[in-house]
């Protein structure tokens, strides 16, 4: 990925964010809902990108988002913060293939 466009879509995520918290200044009342268990989750989309002939980055987002939560839940918050990471990144990559395309 370019600098360029890395610079481009970060400017366009920091404006939505400064948006956000200005129409909905509290966010949440926590990460996860009480109860619900994100290991099936991952589980199943994992299996699903593993099986996949073709890979879409919508199933790969939610591969990494449900990653996320279940590490969270399980109290690795490292563990979920690099998840999360993973998370921005494939959302930037998502950017930048609807950006190239004509």
């Amino acid at each position: 990925m370019h600098t360029a466009n890395i610079n481009k879509f970060m400017g366009m995520v920091l404006d939505e964010l400064q948006k956000a918290e200005g129409k909905h200044p509290k966010f949440c009342d926590a990460v996860t809902p009480p109860g619900f268990d994100f290991d099936e989750e991952e589980r199943r989309w994992k299996k699903w990108n593993d099986e996949a002939e073709k890979h879409y980055a919508a199933d790969l987002f939610n591969e990494e988002f449900y990653e996320a939560l279940n590490a969270y839940q399980q109290g690795d918050k490292a563990h979920a913060m690099q998840e999360l990471a993973q998370c921005g990144a494939v959302i930037l990559r998502i950017m930048e293939a609807i950006d190239a395309e004509e």
